[in-house]
């Protein structure tokens, strides 16, 4: 294991029973909580400023606890699990609003597949605004490597060998983007209605499999329609 691989360790379990604690209804005192994981203050608070920041947290004389009476206990369940199993990483930007989105939702807006943890950032604001375009059948104006779209309406996000892909229909045509060659999604007030054996299509073990090789397919039958 390398050393960028045991630090990582140590943070998933210092906040791992750090929100146990916190849901558990502890009050945490920075000081203590800096000796009992043998890091700094600044380090602790660092790890609540930027990776709890979807806590409803309230500070006080250098303690911190869960302010009572949030109404949203079902997100922070959500939540803690995600990190309990390491699988906070595989959705970019997860946030209370993010899973009071998806627990919202009547259908599957994304699919994770056979997929690990992904370790890597990725485009939050893009994951969100997509998720949230797919639960209400809203059209973006999408902008990824080379191209935009305009009236894009996109299906479903699935995650297939540790990179997310959104299958999407424009102009009557299935697309798929890689959600890092995508740089904005740009929501719009349209509708649109699924095409119903596109959308099964996404939950289709085959296609999702193919999913990495869909952009050279695409460039094959293009260059073959070319007079």
């Amino acid at each position: 294991m390398t050393q960028a691989e045991r630090r990582h360790d140590r943070l998933a379990v210092r906040l791992s029973l750090i929100i146990s604690r916190l849901v558990a209804g502890e009050t945490l005192s920075m000081n203590k909580l800096a000796a009992e994981f043998g890091v700094s203050v600044r380090t602790l608070r660092r790890d609540f400023r930027e990776r709890l920041i979807y806590l409803d947290l309230e500070y006080q004389n250098g303690c911190c606890r869960l302010r009572a009476g949030t109404g949203a206990q079902a997100e922070l369940d959500v939540l803690t699990f995600a990190h309990r199993t390491g699988m906070a990483g595989l959705f970019p930007g997860l946030d209370r609003r993010l899973v009071s989105l998806l627990l919202s939702c009547e259908d599957a807006p994304c699919l994770t597949a056979d997929a690990i943890t992904i370790t890597r950032p990725s485009a939050s604001l893009s994951f969100y605004r997509l998720i949230k375009a797919i639960t209400g059948c809203l059209r973006v104006t999408l902008l990824a490597d080379g191209q935009r779209c305009e009236r894009l309406a996109p299906y479903r996000l699935i995650v297939q060998q540790n990179i997310w892909y959104l299958i999407a229909e424009h102009n009557g045509c299935p697309v798929v983007f890689t959600l890092d060659e995508i740089h904005v999604v740009q929501p719009l007030t349209e509708l649109f209605r699924r095409n119903e054996r596109l959308y099964r299509l996404t939950e289709d073990l085959n296609f999702i499999r193919a999913l990495p090789h869909f952009g050279s397919v695409q460039r094959s039958l293009n260059t073959l329609s070319l007079p």
